[in-house]
């Protein structure tokens, strides 16, 4: 049986939207009402979005229902799922624990549970049945101000070990303000945390050089070898490695076939920057959408070959910022 690593999953986007919708029914929530029968919500769930922006607007839903309360509830099926149906021995989950903190605090005491978020995730992703090797990255996010940012990069620091890493995340908004986000990865690094950040999704236009000597990985930059190849060189000389989420890109309007990406992997490869395929939402992406699918995808698509399969899922496991035997990790 393959093992497989995923390093790129977001905790708001993981599950399956039938156990978000079980979820839903069980707290008689009030979406329920736009939702009378399952099929409806799995269509506005899982379409296709035109925007990026418009994409990240339905996390905002799924990260208010994982509040502390029900954490638990969501981090048990997540790893029963990656762990029974993907074989996934290996997976870094990213999330932003001050958008589940409760709405009705003040900052403060939003920024002070935050501590708590990090904790219930962490007793809640190893149950004993499934076996997974389970690491979070903590996420910084671009909508958020500078103190409470500041604040998540603490908590991420005070985890160390159950967290291995941090992210910037959110709409790839005010790209001219690189040099705050480029301070806050250099204090992560400084501090034992591991580093990556979501550039070059939608374009190059938040894809500065200066982000690179802070970066271990970057959160899809596909507009990097699209677009600007040249800088390649510099990925691979500081060996960054790409997450790369074939099926998102068709979510989010970013790509119209799975075809484009073929530049991205030949290109990479001459250059010899690594590349980890990733699922990044499975469970906002139409049904099945698993790490081994998305191998498969990239296979029918002329992107990879099949004999590329190893190496691809050796990347995987090389570039983790957890797995005991990564040279990174």
């Amino acid at each position: 049986m393959a093992l497989y690593a995923d390093l790129h999953r977001h905790l708001g986007g993981a599950l399956h939207p039938r156990i978000i919708y079980k979820f839903l029914q069980r707290q008689d929530h009030h979406i329920l009402s736009y939702f009378p029968d399952y099929d409806g919500f799995y269509s506005w769930f899982t379409r296709p979005c035109r925007t990026l922006e418009e994409f990240v607007k339905i996390h905002t839903l799924v990260e208010e229902l994982q509040s502390l309360e029900h954490l638990p509830y969501f981090c048990l099926r997540l790893c029963r799922g990656a762990y029974t149906f993907e074989n996934l021995q290996y997976l870094e989950l990213r999330y932003n624990p001050y958008f589940r903190t409760d709405k009705n605090l003040s900052t403060a005491k939003r920024i002070g549970q935050m501590k708590l978020i990090v904790e219930t995730i962490t007793a809640n992703l190893r149950p004993a049945d499934y076996p997974i090797i389970v690491k979070q990255i903590v996420m910084l996010d671009r909508r958020l101000p500078l103190e409470i940012n500041e604040a998540i990069l603490q908590v991420a620091k005070d985890h160390i070990g159950p967290v291995v890493g941090i992210d910037i995340g959110g709409p790839e908004i005010e790209p001219g303000k690189y040099e705050v986000w480029v301070e806050l990865l250099a204090k992560g690094r400084a501090n034992g945390l591991k580093t990556t950040c979501h550039l070059g999704e939608t374009s190059l236009a938040n894809v500065h050089e200066q982000y690179f000597p802070v970066l271990d990985r970057i959160g899809h930059g596909i507009h990097i070898p699209l677009l600007k190849p040249e800088m390649l060189s510099e990925l691979a000389k500081r060996q960054i490695t790409l997450e790369v989420c074939p099926t998102s890109y068709r979510q989010t309007g970013v790509l119209k076939d799975l075809g484009d990406l073929r530049s991205v992997f030949s290109r990479c490869r001459e250059a010899g920057v690594a590349i980890a395929v990733c699922t990044d939402n499975p469970g906002r992406n139409p049904a099945p959408c698993t790490l081994p699918g998305e191998y498969e995808r990239l296979i029918d698509h002329d992107v990879i070959e099949f004999s590329d399969l190893k190496q691809i899922q050796n990347e995987a496991f090389r570039s983790a910022f957890g797995f005991v035997g990564s040279s990174r990790g």
